[in-house]
């Protein structure tokens, strides 16, 4: 198998990695060279200095400077857009994403590889302007933006140039036509999660779902992999977000109301008798407030952050008891203040994982002071995929074309393999976790290719 850029790096970071065409399924690991700088931070040397190709003053320039690899980038430079929201009230993940870039351009260390960082603001109209600045300084690739709005109207400046995007956003409807999404599906999340509690022999699955583009999305996957129960639809039950009370659809979803109906008619039957047995009987339901369990095993919730914390606590208070019915996330579930909540111990959810996705978050931690997030890993692998193409073609038209981004055995980054499809949306071994009090632990590990994922 051909290796590609077989250098080391310093870091010991793990990196990305390519399969070439015809080359078999397990990716080959690609090595970055070892930095010019000292290890304790990127080269100094500046990419951008703060204004627009016409010489003017940019309204709002990026906190930091991003770097080169090294000092000169010569005359066979290969220059990559990034458009990002670095201002603005979506600045807070535009920074972390051009930094977790910065980290990658440092450990590949491609002489040749510039970044040009264009402030998106966080608007379409911001989004288009960044796409012209950074087409019209040369850019082959364009990576971001991360919104949706954004990338439909950055979109619209790429295609006419010619020029292929990889953005940041996991809106589906802004994908295809020379927009590839690198983000993370909802619909693979779910399928992965939902094949894997069956495969475990949870058969009976609710689902509790916002009333969001997001838990739209998850409520059709749900659908389609829920067979019906006697002729009737899956359990699936909506809520607003950020509602004044969560109570209701967590009642509803517990048949909360028929089963206490059912309580206080067996403490009538059990008060009325002068039976021994009925008075024990008595005394036990009485440190119940319901009469049998819910049809369901497994409860999917497709929701995170402060809104599945406020909604967890009410399942057992609403008498679904965690003993007997398992708990299931989506990506979302993917953040410390989640795996906090205790009502959500032995829940599982799916991740994107692999070894070098610890380092990469110590790195971004040490050097920026920044808390990684599936999201912000994003920043680092779209640099390090144009940083292992750019070796492969020997001009834009063949290194970032979309054969090149598409290639079916895919790529292995800092958090797990992925791939590209022609569709524009993205593919991802994902492992299965569980919230432990002890911590989060792999119950089932993502695969190392895809030929695993297909078998």
């Amino acid at each position: 198998m051909a290796r590609h850029a077989s250098r080391f790096s310093r870091t010991g970071i793990a990196l990305l990695c390519l399969v070439a065409a015809g080359c078999g399924s397990t990716p080959a690991t690609v090595e970055p060279s070892p930095p010019a700088a000292p290890a304790a931070g990127p080269p100094a040397s500046v990419l951008w200095d703060g204004t627009s190709e016409a010489g003017g003053a940019i309204a709002s320039a990026p906190p930091l400077s991003p770097y080169v690899a090294s000092q000169t980038a010569g005359s066979d430079a290969v220059r990559i857009g990034v458009l990002l929201p670095l201002s603005g009230p979506r600045a807070q993940t535009g920074r972390a994403l051009l930094q977790a870039a910065q980290l990658a351009l440092f450990d590949f260390a491609d002489p040749r590889l510039v970044l040009l960082p264009r402030d998106t603001q966080g608007t379409g109209a911001g989004a288009a302007r960044a796409a012209q600045q950074a087409l019209a300084a040369g850019a082959e690739l364009i990576l971001g933006p991360v919104f949706a709005e954004e990338v439909a109207a950055a979109a619209n400046v790429s295609r006419a140039a010619g020029r292929n995007m990889i953005a940041f956003s996991s809106d589906r409807r802004v994908a295809g036509n020379g927009v590839y999404l690198l983000s993370f599906s909802p619909e693979q999340e779910v399928a992965r999660m939902l094949s894997y509690a069956r495969a475990r022999g949870l058969t009976r699955i609710a689902a509790l779902a916002p009333r969001t583009p997001y838990g739209e999305r998850v409520a059709e996957v749900y659908k389609q992999m829920s067979p019906t129960v006697d002729g009737a639809p899956a359990k699936l039950v909506y809520y607003v977000p950020n509602s004044q009370s969560m109570h209701a659809p967590v009642r509803e979803l517990a048949d909360y109301d028929a089963r206490k109906k059912k309580w206080q008619a067996e403490i009538a039957r059990l008060e009325s008798s002068t039976d021994a047995f009925a008075r024990q009987a008595l005394a036990e339901l009485k440190t119940r407030d319901t009469i049998g369990e819910v049809d369901f095993d497994a409860l999917l919730i497709a929701d995170g952050g402060a809104s599945l914390r406020t909604l967890a606590p009410l399942l057992e208070y609403y008498a679904i008891d965690p003993k007997k019915v398992r708990l299931l996330g989506t990506g979302l579930w993917d953040e410390p203040a989640v795996h906090a909540e205790p009502s959500l111990a032995g829940g599982w959810y799916p991740a994107s994982l692999a070894a070098g996705g610890g380092t990469f978050a110590a790195r971004m931690k040490a050097s920026f002071s920044v808390s990684a997030t599936p999201v912000i890993g994003l920043g680092y692998d779209a640099v390090a995929l144009a940083a292992v193409l750019a070796g492969q073609g020997s001009d834009a038209t063949t290194r970032y074309s979309a054969e090149a981004l598409t290639l079916s055995s895919g790529f292995a980054g800092i958090q797990g393999i992925f791939r590209l499809r022609r569709d524009g949306l993205s593919e991802r071994g994902l492992a299965v976790m569980e919230i432990d009090p002890a911590g989060v632990r792999v119950i089932d590990p993502a695969p190392a290719s895809f030929e695993q994922v297909l078998n």
